[in-house]
């Protein structure tokens, strides 16, 4: 049944809202823009419980009729595409494809078009006998993606390294195989199997039952905006992380006790309700709670069902420790207590590029050629942008928050796109910034305007600090617009 899936937050809303005009289940949707939404914003949030690992929740939409194989992802594509841009790759089935599909990833990084994720559709899988996969290579780039650690060391890295890309490509999956193509899957080493959330899709649409609600487009144009600007590690209220604990220690039991070739799906349930839920906190721009762990367990009580349907495995044993773990929850207490999510000072793990003579890096140099590509030469303060009667066409400059003889870093959390007069008001300390980032004016003691941000561009707090700072205690007069609390 359907009804016990707990349609969460803004994502929950598009589902409820939009799935009868898309033809499909709500809980079908719901899954799809988890998995959509978990890869859009990896590169940004990570989780208290793993902040090494990817927050991309992976999943398998398993249906009867192969012209169904699309309909889930053109869907996701109409709703979230302009909130949360991603290319879905479709039907990778081997190793060369999946580097083409990280390389043109990689590509857009640079160019300042895309971020570090990419999503994987379609099907990987054969329909004939043995191993459904259809390369091992892919089988194992998948697995090692999954848990953040994969790099491809093919032509054209090192071009990818000067630009200051060192992590891994955020690889999420959203297949939709057909059952035939899928009953192969179970075969396959269980070390990847257990890393996707299978479901049985839903062919019938459940009838809406309330007026449908555009609200959560703008809640999640700001969420994907936050996580990007905030870059947050998302921790869990003292009553959340009890009850994924509660999860976690079922484990064991499960995989005693259910066949071997059938234990294994069940060793990850603690890390996919993690995903879920940080998936779930990070579209309502907080920190994972009670109901958002609630929600997940929820929507991974599905898969685990559909898993059992689908490999026609006993379900006693599963039934009995849902129903234990429903019950525990429900005797639990119902103090929450308080989390804030904790915002990385430096989320691209990288010291500042300069040399021992001070001059910029060729990754300083890259970093300041993706700004200006995001903002296309236009200020981010005044929108001014220097048309020129040249080849070059356009002029922007670079300006440091924290000044280099400061020990500012050439990252792109340390710069802002400003045109030539705004760039030395900004470096004379005549415009300040609030940690709101508005644009102040310390000569005329008046607020400006909203510094423009792109989507991508993170702006490191502790440098736009230190810049106000390191003015403000310069400035003859007091600053009466600024906060109390911004103006020492």
């Amino acid at each position: 049944m359907d009804y016990d899936v707990i349609l969460r937050g803004p994502l929950g809303e598009m589902a409820a809202a939009e799935a009868t005009s898309a033809g499909l289940n709500p809980t079908d949707l719901f899954a799809g823009a988890i998995s959509w939404w978990s890869t859009a914003v990896s590169p940004a949030v990570s989780i208290a419980s793993w902040p090494s690992a990817p927050l991309t929740v992976w999943m398998c939409q398993v249906h009867e009729a192969a012209s169904d194989q699309s309909r889930i992802v053109d869907a996701l594509r109409g709703y979230l595409g302009a909130l949360a841009p991603l290319t879905p790759h479709h039907n990778v089935t081997n190793g060369r494809t999946y580097s083409k599909a990280v390389h043109s990833t990689r590509r857009a990084e640079i160019a300042g078009t895309g971020t570090s994720a990419l999503l994987l559709t379609g099907s990987p899988f054969t329909t004939g006998s043995g191993s459904s996969w259809k390369s091992p290579l892919l089988e194992l780039h998948t697995r090692t993606a999954w848990d953040g650690s994969h790099f491809i060391p093919t032509r054209g890295f090192r071009r990818y390294r000067a630009a200051g890309i060192t992590a891994p490509p955020h690889v999420g999956a959203l297949w939709t195989p057909t059952l035939r193509a899928w009953r192969g899957f179970l075969s396959t080493d269980a070390a990847t199997w257990s890393r996707v959330l299978h479901f049985v899709q839903r062919s019938t649409p459940a009838p809406r039952e309330t007026a449908p609600s555009q609200s959560w487009k703008h809640d999640l144009a700001k969420a994907y905006r936050w996580a990007f600007h905030t870059r947050p590690c998302l921790p869990y209220t003292p009553r959340a992380g009890k009850m994924w604990d509660v999860i976690r220690h079922t484990e064991h039991r499960w995989n005693t006790a259910l066949p071997e070739e059938h234990g294994g799906f069940f060793l990850r349930v603690d890390d996919h309700v993690s995903r879920i839920a940080g998936t779930l906190a990070a579209a309502e721009r907080a920190a994972i709670n009670s109901t958002h762990i609630e929600a997940a367990w929820s929507l991974a009580r599905r898969a685990v069902r559909d898993t059992c349907r689908l490999v026609a495995m006993d379900r006693d044993t599963v039934d009995q420790t849902i129903k234990d773990v429903d019950d525990t929850f429900r005797g639990m207490s119902t103090s929450e207590d308080d989390a804030s999510p904790v915002p990385s000072n430096n989320p691209e793990g990288r010291p500042g590029y300069e040399d021992t003579h001070g001059s910029r890096s060729q990754s300083g140099e890259n970093a300041i050629r993706r700004l200006k590509r995001w903002y296309q030469d236009s200020c981010q303060i005044c929108a001014t942008a220097l048309v020129l009667p040249s080849p070059r066409h356009s002029y922007s400059e670079a300006a440091h928050i924290r000044a280099r003889e400061h020990g500012g870093p050439d990252l792109t959390e340390n710069l802002l796109c400003l045109c030539p007069n705004c760039h030395v008001l900004f470096d004379a300390g005549a415009y300040v910034l609030t940690d709101d980032l508005t644009v102040v004016d310390t000569v005329a003691d008046r607020l400006l305007t909203e510094l423009k941000r792109h989507r991508w561009h993170y702006i490191d707090y502790n440098h736009v600090r230190h810049h106000r700072h390191h003015w403000i205690s310069r400035n003859p007069s007091p600053l009466t617009v600024l906060p109390p609390d911004q103006r020492s």
